[in-house]
């Protein structure tokens, strides 16, 4: 990993680490339930940080006879813990925040906009230094910072109208707008954690497609029982069974090259496994495990 990425994530996580408390202690203190709302939205970025520099972290830890694919799901399950929490937390949000439309508390607007506004610093620096990066968790710990700062901003904003009109009802409508974004984001985490653990296709591919592109090739008679899977959010695996002609081994090398070619290049899948078969020879029955049901009847 990059020195200069590797310090500035450290930094970042530090940085927003302190924000949160700061936002936390001081929602507290004011009253304020935006700034609440927005504390929880910096706790996520944190875990979204977090999540980038372990995954890069776990990556570089070497695959074992146990953990054959390395240490990569572990970044899947932390998203999947992370966006269950913050789901509770956006519903706890919108219920405190349905109590106070009806009867409003008074706001220390002037504390909320001097944390908010350290917040919004804190947020636009780290968007700096992590803006540029090609990998994709450091795009995604990017994109949460962006939106905590958005959500910085509409805190102060609100705090400036509650300052100036006294109008404390501006707390929790923002606090239940912030918590719109933040639901919006959980289940997007969650709901793509869960299409990797239950090993669905990656979405920028399906077997369909695959298959087309072996057909393709020359020298590819058939395909089938493709397997198309996500080890982690840009890891990405296939197995496949290819029919061909009576070929020697040389030959099957050449097709193994040129295939593995093709998805890397094409679909970005890096791992693949191909069985070569026949298509002229009798067939043999192979029992391939399809179904929960066909796997038990092989052992």
């Amino acid at each position: 990993m990059e020195e200069d990425l590797d310090k500035n994530l450290k930094l970042a996580i530090f940085l927003t680490a302190i924000i949160f408390f700061m936002e936390l202690i001081g929602g507290i203190l004011s009253n304020s339930l935006a700034l609440l709302s927005d504390a929880a939205h910096v706790f996520m970025d944190v875990v979204a940080l977090l999540l980038s520099y372990g995954a890069i972290k776990i990556s570089d830890r070497p695959s074992n006879s146990s953990m054959t694919f390395g240490y990569h799901r572990f970044e899947i399950f932390a998203a999947l813990i992370n966006g269950v929490t913050i789901i509770l937390i956006a519903v706890l949000i919108c219920y405190e925040a349905y109590g106070r439309i009806f009867n409003p508390p008074m706001v220390k607007g002037a504390e909320v906009v001097v944390i908010a506004t350290i917040g919004l610093v804190v947020n636009t620096w780290a968007a700096l230094k992590l803006h540029g990066h090609s990998d994709l968790n450091i795009k995604g710990a990017y994109l949460h910072v962006i939106g905590d700062a958005l959500a910085s901003v509409a805190v102060i904003a609100g705090a400036v109208i509650i300052i100036f009109t006294g109008n404390y009802i501006v707390d929790p409508v923002l606090s239940i707008l912030i918590a719109v974004m933040l639901l919006y984001g959980a289940f997007r985490l969650v709901f793509g954690s869960m299409r990797i653990l239950m090993e669905f296709a990656p979405k920028h591919v399906d077997a369909v497609t695959l298959s087309r592109e072996f057909m393709a090739i020359e020298g590819v008679k058939g395909v089938h029982d493709i397997h198309i899977w996500s080890i982690c959010s840009n890891i990405h695996a296939m197995s496949a069974h290819i029919l061909v002609d009576r070929i020697h081994v040389q030959q099957t090398e050449v097709l193994i090259s040129e295939i593995s070619r093709m998805v890397r290049d094409r679909f970005n899948i890096m791992h693949t496994t191909l069985q070569f078969e026949c298509a002229e020879c009798a067939p043999v029955e192979i029992g391939h495990g399809s179904t929960h049901r066909e796997s038990q009847k092989m052992d």
